[in-house]
C-alpha cells in the first residue's frame, strides 16, 4: 500500500520559522506514529537505508533568508507519505482516521483542521499500491508516451561519485526511484533502468532553481527545485511503461537524498 496524507495547519499568531522544518516535521511525525506501533518506530529511527516514508516541509511557505513566515489563520500543508502497508496504515490511522489536535514543530503548535489521503481534495494527496501502479502501465493496450514531466517542489539531490549534484538528471532521478521502488515493493523491477536512463533519457526541458538545506552540523545541501520533461529516445514497451510507473511513483517515495526530512518532494505532471 502507498499512502500520501496531506495535513492541513494554521497557527494562532504570526511566527517566523526557520527555512527548512522538514527535520522537525519527521520527529513530530515518529512521535505521532509511536502512539499507533512503538516498535514500528523503532524498525524506521534504527534502519540506516532510505526510510519507508517521507515527511515534507510545509509545502506551501513562502521563505527568505530570514525564514518561513506564517500568518495566523492562513491554511499551510504538510504532507507524509508511506511505501509500505504497515507504515502507510499507521498513517491513516495517526494522522486521518485520528488525527491530532496539533502538529508541534521547533516548539511552535500547528493547529490541524483537516487531512486527507484523497486526490480529490488535494493535488499532493493520494492512496495506492504497487499492484495497481504496474497493472495501470504494464497492461494497456497501446502507445506509450515517451515523455514524462516531473515536479521537484522542495530541494532535489542525489549522491554522485562522492560529491552532491542538485541537478536531476535522468539516470539519477530514475536510478533513485528504481532503487526505491525495489527496496519496498513486492514486484522487483530491473534495476538497469538507472542505465537506460543514463543512456536512452534526455532532460529535454527544465525550469530549476537550486535552494539551500540546513543540515544538522549547520552545512548546506543544494538541491534542486522546479520542474524537468524527459524523453526517452528508444526503448521497448517494458523501459517506456517502467519510466512512466515510476514517475507515479515519486508522488509517494520522494526523489534523491534526505527525503524523509523535506527534501526530493516530487510528482509527475500530467500535461506540460
Amino acid at each position: 500500500m502507498l499512502v500520501s496524507v496531506v495535513i492541513t495547519v494554521e497557527i494562532a499568531t504570526e511566527t517566523l520559522l526557520p527555512r527548512n522544518v522538514g527535520r522537525a516535521h519527521y520527529a513530530a511525525t515518529l512521535q505521532r506514529l509511536r502512539a499507533c506501533d512503538p516498535n514500528l518506530v523503532t524498525a524506521i529511527h534504527d534502519n540506516d537505508g532510505p526510510k519507508p516514508l517521507t515527511c515534507s516541509d510545509i509545502l506551501n511557505g513562502r521563505s527568505n533568508r530570514e525564514g518561513t513566515r506564517l500568518e495566523p489563520g492562513a491554511p499551510y500543508y504538510l504532507r507524509v507519505t508511506g511505501l509500505t502497508e504497515r507504515v502507510s496504515q499507521a498513517i491513516l490511522e495517526a494522522l486521518v482516521e485520528k488525527p491530532p489536535a496539533a502538529i508541534e514543530l521547533l516548539h511552535h503548535p500547528l493547529r490541524v483542521t483537516g487531512a486527507t489521503a484523497s486526490e480529490s481534495d488535494h493535488g499532493w494527496a493520494g492512496a495506492t499500491n504497487y499492484e495497481a501502479l504496474v497493472a495501470r502501465q504494464m497492461l494497456p493496450r497501446g502507445s506509450i508516451p515517451k515523455q514524462v514531466t516531473l515536479q521537484f517542489a522542495s530541494p532535489t539531490a542525489f549522491k554522485q561519485a562522492g560529491r552532491q549534484m542538485p541537478m536531476p538528471l535522468p539516470d539519477l532521478v530514475f536510478g533513485s526511484l528504481v532503487e526505491r521502488w525495489n527496496r519496498f515493493s513486492p514486484l522487483a523491477l530491473s534495476p538497469e533502468m538507472r542505465r537506460f536512463g543514463a543512456e536512452m533519457l534526455a532532460l529535454t526541458r527544465y525550469r530549476l532553481q537550486s535552494r539551500p538545506v540546513t543540515q544538522k552540523n549547520g552545512a548546506l545541501r543544494i538541491g534542486g527545485v522546479g520542474i524537468a520533461t524527459y524523453r526517452a529516445l528508444g526503448g521497448d514497451r517494458y523501459w517506456l511503461a517502467t519510466m512512466q510507473m515510476l514517475a507515479e511513483f515519486a508522488r509517494y517515495s520522494g526523489v534523491g537524498v534526505q527525503t524523509a526530512t523535506g527534501m526530493g518532494q516530487a510528482r509527475r505532471l500530467e500535461s506540460q
